[in-house]
């Protein structure tokens, strides 16, 4: 039911001051011990040497890379959006790492341009549902990542009960106004594992967070009655369960984070 994404319209969209940065805030509001969970995940199975080299790619707030950033790594954060890199540089310099972190301006389909060197953690987190040509996209992130660097990235999985209820939103809207534009998707989990070959890259781990999340949106809905209630079983599944590492659970969260590795021999 998952539908392909505009090349063009998507960008346009996540580019525009004014749209993402009114809505995506993933680090407050009810919804934050979710996303949470995927910075516990990173410590908990992500290893980070001395003088790392991360490059985070759609940084949004800059989330993950104020996160590598306490852990002493040398990050490169770009995004699509100029109005978001003035947020996350902002919060960098409010958390002490104005100078450690080197924000630029970069298309994920296009890294080449302006990112040259390898890096040993490459991160897409909350951005691989939105990428209009992930093959290409995946092709841009693996030629950055060093032969031995881990790709860590989310996505949400058709399998799940978010994800099979944004679909079906997704499918009623775009009836009721063919002209709408659809800003994000689903994967199966064959279809992720599908497309890392076709780059190159083979998922090594994958772990799953808010199996009993229904509704997962920072954008529609936090304000109603419906959407408060909803929070209650997914609060107590955090409590217990943070994240489901592997297996049916794993592949069944709102959001799954995956850990990829490139493939011996492969070319970026």
């Amino acid at each position: 039911m998952a539908e392909k994404l505009d090349p063009k319209a998507v960008p346009d969209y996540f580019s525009e001051a004014g749209t993402v940065e009114r809505w995506w805030s993933p680090h407050a509001g009810p919804l934050s011990f979710h996303y949470d969970a995927e910075l516990t995940i990173l410590d908990d199975h992500v290893e980070v040497g001395s003088n790392c080299r991360v490059l985070d790619v759609g940084t949004g707030r800059g989330r993950f890379a104020i996160h590598f950033a306490r852990q002493g790594c040398q990050i490169v954060a770009v995004d699509i959006n100029q109005e978001m890199l003035e947020v996350a540089r902002e919060a960098a310099e409010q958390e002490g790492f104005g100078s450690v972190i080197d924000f630029r301006e970069a298309n994920a389909e296009n890294l080449s341009e302006v990112v040259t060197n390898d890096f040993d953690i490459v991160l897409c987190m909350e951005l691989f549902d939105h990428l209009p040509d992930l093959t290409k996209a995946l092709a841009s992130m693996r030629s950055r990542l060093d032969s031995r660097g881990r790709f860590v990235f989310t996505y949400v999985p058709s399998e799940s009960i978010y994800g099979f209820l944004g679909n079906i939103y997704r499918w009623i809207r775009r009836r009721w106004n063919p002209q709408s534009t659809m800003i994000s998707r689903t994967y199966s989990l064959f279809e992720v594992t599908e497309a890392l070959a076709r780059s190159g890259l083979e998922l090594d781990e994958y772990f799953g967070v808010g199996v009993l999340c229904i509704n997962a949106q920072t954008r529609l809905f936090q304000g109603s009655l419906l959407a408060r209630l909803t929070l209650f079983p997914a609060r107590a599944e955090a409590k217990f369960w943070p994240y489901h590492s592997g297996g049916v659970l794993g592949r069944m969260g709102a959001h799954v984070v995956g850990v990829a590795k490139p493939v011996e021999g492969s070319l970026p």
